[in-house]
């Protein structure tokens, strides 16, 4: 028994020592944690203790750990519940080619001014946009518009005619190592407009739920987002969640 409480001793030492580091700024949203093996020897403890205390940070969604890379200090982000589900992750995650997406454009626009405010660029600022549209058997299902700030767009392959066949998330970080921390998603019901009718083959102003998602880096900028356009008969929300 003393064995054991030495031991929780020492793994609450280094969990409140690495949180008071977050906490106070030292270890700054985006700074890559020190690694097992100096974390094992700056505190004189085990790897089994250190790996304990870096899970803890991870439960309380203070860190996020990258095989073969290591744990980062995430930013601030709400508070969630592991049995929700989030639908605009699908839209940073999926691959167009798995969602056997059409481009219909992928060029540089003026933002609309709703882009430009939820992209944090000032209005009447040029951005790049990537459209496509994913169908099922029975015609187009959603409408896509991919927005990301100028910046973004080179060295990637936001510009290609061809399908991504990896989702956003992934290929921001792997070609410009961005990562994104946290998203902020928005959903709302509204009248489809004449040109998203025509795409959806649907009456203009036939109800779509419209599903806005922005994914922010770890000092809370958006860098990113997505626009859906999905028409109100073919989808349902679902959500799951407890009442205890």
């Amino acid at each position: 028994m003393a064995k054991r409480e030495e031991d929780t001793l020492k793994y609450e030492r280094v969990l409140n020592a690495l949180k008071s580091r977050i906490q106070d700024g030292t270890y700054a949203a985006g700074t890559l944690l020190p690694s097992q093996h100096q974390l094992v020897t700056e505190f004189d403890v085990s790897r089994p203790t250190v790996i304990e205390a870096l899970r803890l940070l991870r439960q309380e969604g203070l860190i996020e750990t990258q095989t073969g890379r290591g744990s980062f200090v995430r930013g601030k982000v709400p508070a969630i519940t592991e049995q929700r589900s989030y639908p605009g992750q699908r839209l940073l995650d999926e691959s167009e080619s798995d969602s056997s997406a059409e481009l219909l454009q992928a060029g540089i626009v003026v933002a609309p001014l709703k882009v430009a405010t939820l992209l944090e660029i000032p209005p009447g600022t040029k951005a790049f946009l990537r459209q496509y549209v994913i169908s099922d058997q029975g015609g187009p299902i959603e409408l896509v518009s991919a927005w990301f700030p100028l910046d973004l767009v080179a060295g990637t392959k936001l510009s290609s005619p061809e399908p991504l066949d990896e989702g956003i998330r992934r290929h921001l970080y792997g070609r410009k190592r961005l990562r994104l921390d946290h998203a902020v998603e928005r959903t709302l019901s509204r009248a489809a407009t004449p040109d998203e009718a025509t795409v959806l083959g649907i009456e203009a102003g036939a109800p779509v739920l419209n599903l806005v998602v922005t994914g922010h880096d770890s000092a809370g900028h958006a860098r990113q987002l997505v626009d859906a356009v999905l028409p109100g008969d073919r989808h349902e929300l679902r959500d799951v969640y407890p009442l205890s």
